[in-house]
């Protein structure tokens, strides 16, 4: 089986496509004109009619408007912000369990905090540790041999 180079050229992915059009067009211009006019009426449904419509919104036109030359004089600007009101929020009555609750959240937050620093720290002293005793001859990363 002989493979095409064109098979295996993927730099146009619609040439396959293309070429298969070619042949057709190729094929319709052998035929007869009446042949080819009653194949092609038979082959393609015939185009409806489209009206312009309402949706569709009109082309943009650009238009230059004249304006005044600005004379480098100082720019008129607002004296005070513009002030945003926002509504705000009432607060309600808050039921005692509902304060144990967030009371148990954040002691929650703060036990884990401390346990993480003191894990840490644990950590640290424990390589600090390990650093010292180690043999001469063997060396950790890091540590100064001895």
């Amino acid at each position: 089986m002989e493979i095409k180079p064109t098979q295996l050229d993927m730099t146009n992915p619609f040439a396959p496509f293309q070429q298969r059009v070619n042949q057709v067009e190729t094929f319709l211009r052998q035929l007869p004109p009446a042949q080819r006019e009653q194949l092609l009426a038979e082959m393609l449904p015939p185009m409806p009619m489209h009206r312009p419509s309402s949706t569709v919104e009109p082309a943009v036109t650009m238009v230059s408007v004249k304006t005044e030359e600005w004379d480098g004089g100082p720019v008129v600007q607002q004296q005070y912000p513009t002030a945003v009101i926002r509504p705000r929020r009432i607060v309600g009555t808050i039921p005692w369990q509902w304060r144990w609750i967030v009371a148990g959240i954040r002691l929650t937050r703060i036990v884990r905090k401390s346990a993480k620093q003191q894990m840490k720290q644990f950590n640290k002293l424990q390589r600090q540790m390990i650093r010292r005793v180690l043999p001469r001859h063997k060396a950790m990363r890091g540590a100064r041999a001895r």
